[in-house]
């Protein structure tokens, strides 16, 4: 049995290194095809496309340190 604090850091690793990945490719691909069906870029197209670089900075960051 791991101990909590332990836990916590596993979880934490598993969320950043398997989850946001995945998160912000989807994020992107939506975007991506929000703005392909509506032909322009619209507010939630950016919204979307925004955040998915945003989770991948976060990744990007994460695998430096």
């Amino acid at each position: 049995m791991l101990p909590f604090l332990a836990r916590k850091y596993i979880y934490r690793y598993l969320i950043i290194a398997i989850a946001l990945p995945v998160i912000a490719k989807l994020l992107t691909a939506a975007g991506r095809k929000a703005e392909k069906h509506s032909g322009e870029p619209t507010v939630v197209s950016k919204g979307l496309k925004k955040s998915g670089r945003f989770a991948q900075r976060r990744v990007d960051k994460s695998k430096k340190d």
